[in-house]
Order: C-alpha cells, then sequence, then structure tokens
C-alpha cells in the first residue's frame, strides 16, 4: 500500500500529539478525522522540536517516497526545515525505497547515501560501500562503509565482507581473516537462525544490490583447493525444499572453511 506523506504526517503527529498532551486532547475532544489544516497547523507549531524530529524521522522510514516526502516537509515551513536536517532523519531513511533516483539522477543518488550514511544510516552505508567497490575500486573505503553497516547489525553487508576478502585473499591469512568475519556474523545472529535458509536470504538480498549498481561479474583468481574429504560438500538426498533457490540443497562439510568457501563459489556464479 503506498503511504502518502502528507496523511502519515497528520496521523503521525496526532498519534505523538495525544500521546504527550492526553489530558488536554481529552478536554477538547480532538480526533483525526475532524481536524482541519488550519487546526493541524497551530497544533505543530505548538509541538516541541524533538517531537516534530520523531514525526519527521517516521515518515522517513514507512514513506513509500521517503526523499520526495522529505523535500516537501523541508519546503513547508521552517520548523519542518530544521526537523529534517536532524541525524535521526538521515539515519531512518529508507534509503532502499529510492532506487529510481539511481537511474535518473545518480550523482542525486550517492549524494543522499552520504548523508544518510554520515547520520549512521546501515543501509547507506552498505549500498554506498557496494557503489566503491564495485564502480569506483576504492575498496578501503568500500570496506570502511561496510563495517560501519554491520557494526549496525546489517547482515548482508557482514556477508558482502565476507565475499569481498575472500575473493581477494592471496595468503592463508587473508582467507583467515575473511571467514573470521562471517564466523563473527553466524555468531552474532539468534541461536538456530542464521541456517541455510538464512544465508541463501542473504545472498539474494546482496546478488540484488549488486546487480542494481553494475553489470561487471566478478572472475575467481583461481577455485578453491578441493577438500581431501570425499564426503565434505555432499548433498543430502532429498533434502530440497520449495524456497530452495538453485543449488541450495542441505549439504554437510567438514569444517566451517570448506562451508564458506562453498558459499563463495555460489555467490560467484550467480553474479
Amino acid at each position: 500500500m503506498q503511504i502518502n506523506g502528507l496523511t502519515m504526517m497528520k496521523s503521525t503527529t496526532h498519534a505523538i500529539y495525544t500521546r504527550k498532551q492526553q489530558g488536554e486532547a481529552s478536554r477538547r475532544q480532538r480526533t483525526t478525522g475532524n481536524t482541519s489544516s488550519a487546526d493541524l497547523g497551530m497544533e505543530i507549531a505548538g509541538l516541541p522540536p524533538d517531537i516534530l524530529v520523531e514525526v519527521t524521522a517516521n515518515i522517513a522510514t514507512r514513506s513509500s517516497t521517503p526523499l520526495d516526502d522529505i523535500v516537501n516537509l523541508r519546503r513547508s515551513c521552517k520548523l519542518f526545515r530544521d526537523a529534517t536536517a536532524a541525524r535521526k532523519v538521515g539515519r531512518c531513511m529508507a534509503v532502499q525505497r529510492e532506487w529510481r533516483l539511481h537511474w535518473w539522477d545518480k550523482t542525486r543518488f550517492l549524494s543522499v547515501l552520504r548523508r544518510c550514511a554520515a547520520s549512521g544510516n546501515p543501509e547507506a552505508s552498505y549500498i554506498l560501500g557496494l557503489e566503491l567497490f564495485c564502480n569506483r575500486r576504492r575498496k578501503a573505503s568500500a570496506l570502511r562503509h561496510l563495517r560501519r553497516a554491520m557494526e549496525h547489525g546489517h547482515a548482508a553487508a557482514a556477508y558482502m565482507i565476507g565475499m569481498i576478502m575472500l575473493h581477494q585473499s592471496r595468503s592463508p591469512g587473508g582467507t583467515e581473516q575473511a571467514l573470521e568475519c562471517l564466523d563473527r556474523l553466524s555468531a552474532s545472529a539468534s541461536a538456530g537462525t542464521w541456517t541455510r535458509r538464512r544465508v541463501a536470504s542473504v545472498r539474494r538480498e546482496a546478488l540484488s544490490v549488486m546487480r542494481r549498481l553494475t553489470m561487471r561479474r566478478w572472475r575467481m583468481a583461481e577455485p578453491p583447493t578441493p577438500c581431501s574429504n570425499p564426503w565434505c560438500g555432499k548433498a543430502e538426498t532429498g533434502s530440497v525444499e520449495a524456497w530452495d533457490d538453485g543449488d541450495d540443497e542441505e549439504r554437510r562439510f567438514c569444517s566451517r572453511t570448506c562451508w564458506w568457501k562453498h558459499e563463495y563459489c555460489k555467490f560467484i556464479q550467480k553474479i
């Protein structure tokens, strides 16, 4: 369902205002349905700045067109101009709903990402990190943004750090660092949730963003060394389920190294 920014602003403003001013609201018997634009303007003028920021952040989070709605709010009055400049608004901005801007005005899209990332928006840091790695060849800056997103609990960012490090590792030490990152990701997940299904979901999320940003494919410098255990990586018979994505049947590996190397190969094949 498409959410209109003005409608959301009215409903959110009234919800917060009512929570903060329940006694007064009760006496005046104020309802959202019969509030005029003039009444709304008076109520907004009477709200504390932190409430206006909360309203604006709510719109940035929930709107189907967050950037347009925030720009319109910013132009509406000084109160909302100040509110839209708050870090919380940039941190909450649903930048993943603004991919159309990537095609129409990529310079502006990246500018929005940078501002939101500077405010602590993990999705903005994630997309910006992949843009820097895929299209700008700025690995250090890319990993810095991806790590920032990972620190905020962004699973796909952690996954991509591991994939990038595995892809570019030229020594056992580099491979071990990549595996440590992926192990840290699995350890940070709730017990039982970092399963095959979870890995496949995060992989699809990462591939979706990669395909939006670039048409370039990754090429393996050299295939991973096969495991000496003949049973390592063998698929279990009858384990494929309806949600499986291609070769996502249940497999057993002798170590987490073999598991993540198999995942890396699968990721490369699907880019």
